[in-house]
């Protein structure tokens, strides 16, 4: 190719590394990047130690012209994903897709991920997903003016024209929503005290000394919430454990309810503090301060606001008002702690059983994350 352009497989620690690391430079002009973990980016790319690895075939791709790393990108094969989606077997994905601005390294990345789906009979690309819809998803395609929160992406602007630019087409966009606490006037208030005149019905925190119990509930309300949601693959065993190792330190019973009907849990509602804002002063590193930094911003100083990871109710359950009073309950309680605000997402954009509440307390909706797809 042109001044050396090479799309080669990235094979070995080194490679890896170099993979890992491109996006540091590449987003040193956008301040409102957070640098991930690096330990956290390589047990990510592990497959020892990411479950994803157990049932997908994954393959990281390395852009050079040179020897200079200009983009990166992941293809991968989830046959979990055809196995909850028959109809859609032959959709394969890519992710962790990064890249200077840069139309001939772009192409031939993506084209390198599409060919090599698509010799192993897939017929569509979608993505991006880094790794699973359980994972970090979509591309951001507005809302670039703030930073993003825990778990959710951030990318440059002109990924998306990159992305139209190989053929790519929108498959689902993703929302996500942001209550101020200062725009909080009590528009639940009644909703909650009527909800709960109902003797059968009750919130209560989540119990951390009951963990392994409640994340089984976690496990469950999860697998029945969101089994007809668009891209939807229940959690394995390891990929839950692993997701509930990294979060557990952040989840605040203040912050964390589950809903029962007749003693039975029904609905869970988990907010985490926004620990983005924590990650963004360790810089990637953990050691030697950025553990501390960490820890420092989200117990002491506090971050500003939290994210709300889940929010969903049992189908049997739903239209008793539950959604609603979880939504109340996270924000009777954050504004007191200080929290000047949560960011409730991803949220399908037709799914309107959660948007509703949400519009009910004059959500705005600051940023849309877009799932892409493209014929092979």
């Amino acid at each position: 190719m042109a001044d050396g352009l090479t799309v080669l497989p990235a094979t070995g620690a080194a490679e890896i590394e170099q993979y890992i690391r491109f996006p540091f430079g590449l987003y040193s002009q956008f301040p409102h990047w957070v640098p991930p973990l690096l330990m956290e980016r390589r047990d990510f790319l592990n497959p020892r130690k990411n479950p994803v690895y157990e049932y997908a075939e994954i393959q990281p791709f390395l852009a050079r012209r040179g020897t200079r790393v200009v983009g990166t990108i992941t293809a991968l094969e989830n046959s979990r994903f055809g196995q909850f989606h028959p109809t859609e077997r032959h959709v394969g994905f890519f992710g962790l897709y990064e890249c200077e601005r840069d139309p001939e390294a772009s192409r031939a990345l993506l084209a390198a991920a599409a060919g090599w789906l698509k010799a192993r009979g897939l017929s569509v690309i979608r993505g991006p997903t880094n790794f699973t819809t359980n994972d970090v998803l979509g591309l951001l395609v507005e809302g670039f003016d703030d930073d993003p929160a825990i778990l959710m992406p951030y990318n440059p602007p002109y990924y998306a024209e990159q992305l139209a630019q190989f053929g790519f087409s929108k498959a689902k966009d993703l929302y996500a929503l942001e209550v101020r606490a200062e725009q909080y006037k009590g528009q639940l208030e009644a909703l909650a005290r009527r909800v709960l005149q109902n003797s059968r019905i009750r919130v209560r925190p989540v119990d951390l000394k009951r963990w392994n119990a409640e994340l089984e509930f976690v496990r469950r309300c999860y697998n029945e919430a969101w089994a007809n949601n668009w891209g939807f693959v229940p959690w394995t065993d390891r990929e839950l454990a692993a997701i509930a190792k990294e979060l557990k330190p952040l989840i605040d019973p203040r912050l964390a309810f589950v809903g029962e009907v007749d003693g039975q849990p029904a609905a869970i509602a988990i907010a985490v503090p926004d620990a983005n804002e924590a990650l963004k002063l360790a810089r990637g590193h953990l050691f030697p301060l950025g553990l501390i930094k960490i820890l420092w911003h989200v117990k002491v100083t506090r971050c500003r606001r939290v994210r709300v990871l889940a929010l969903g109710v049992l189908p049997q359950y739903r239209r008793l008002g539950l959604d609603g009073v979880l939504i109340q309950r996270m924000i009777q309680n954050g504004i007191p702690l200080g929290y000047q605000g949560a960011e409730v997402g991803w949220i399908l954009e037709d799914n309107e059983a959660m948007l509703r509440p949400l519009r009910h307390i004059d959500a705005r909706r600051t940023k849309v994350y877009r799932v892409y797809d493209r014929a092979l």
